[in-house]
């Protein structure tokens, strides 16, 4: 039904009537958006309050408008909202890149830790990167903070929430500090997933549709993600 009534603002050429169509399609969509924007501004990917959340959905709303068919179902339909919404916001990431200077993650990690005046270390969990595999990854940073590896106690929260942790993982500035560090290293597909999962709340099914991969290997990332940061 929703594809029959936003085709016809299509061919009518009416945005405000599609865009008030499509904006209630997805719920999630706007906490998506609003939690993956704080999670790029926490890691210093761009400055803070510079883009607002209703701003990205825009745009991402009048490019789907620009490019919408027919031939679409709901399905595929919800999978190009999904996965534009993600992709808008990693194209202003890129953007605001301004350093030029690679430091190895290896050397980011060390000082924070140095600040805790403590040593520690993570076997290297197959995808997941840690350890040795740390210094085959640079962050593109001028200068380093050690709020960059801490999330906003409100997106801890979800995540600790979505994959049933327990707050205890939470309970110091160290464990905080390394639980935002353990999600910030997954690889790029693994945080994908968990951030559909987590603030999308999209099912196993669902985020193994929009990202053209097997169920089965999604709800494998779910759960070596969950047991990684249980270790901490």
């Amino acid at each position: 039904m929703i594809i029959i009534e936003l085709n016809k603002h299509k061919q009518e050429n009416n945005f405000k009537e599609f865009y008030k169509k499509i904006s209630t399609f997805i719920p999630s969509l706007k906490k998506l958006a609003s939690s993956k924007l704080k999670l790029a501004e926490n890691e210093a990917l761009i400055d803070k309050g510079f883009y607002n959340t209703n701003d990205i959905l825009d745009e991402v709303f009048l490019d789907v408008f620009k490019t919408f068919s027919s031939n679409m179902n709901e399905k595929q339909l919800k999978q190009t909202l999904l996965l534009k919404t993600i992709q808008k916001i990693n194209e202003k990431t890129e953007e605001e890149e301004k350093f030029p200077n690679d430091i190895s993650i290896d050397a980011i990690l060390k000082e924070e830790l140095d600040l805790l005046n403590e040593d520690y270390s993570v076997e290297a969990d197959g995808d997941y990167i840690f350890d040795e595999d740390l210094d085959d990854i640079s962050y593109k940073q001028n200068s380093f903070k050690s709020a960059h590896f801490i999330l906003d106690q409100p997106l801890e929260m979800e995540l600790t929430g979505k994959l049933n942790l327990s707050n205890a993982s939470l309970s110091s500035d160290k464990s905080r500090t390394l639980f935002g560090s353990s999600f910030y290293t997954l690889p790029t597909i693994s945080k994908r997933i968990i951030e559909l999962f987590v603030f999308g709340d999209q099912t196993t099914a669902e985020i193994a549709d929009t990202l053209f991969v097997e169920e089965e290997k999604v709800q494998k990332v779910i759960v070596r993600v969950k047991e990684r940061l249980e270790k901490l």
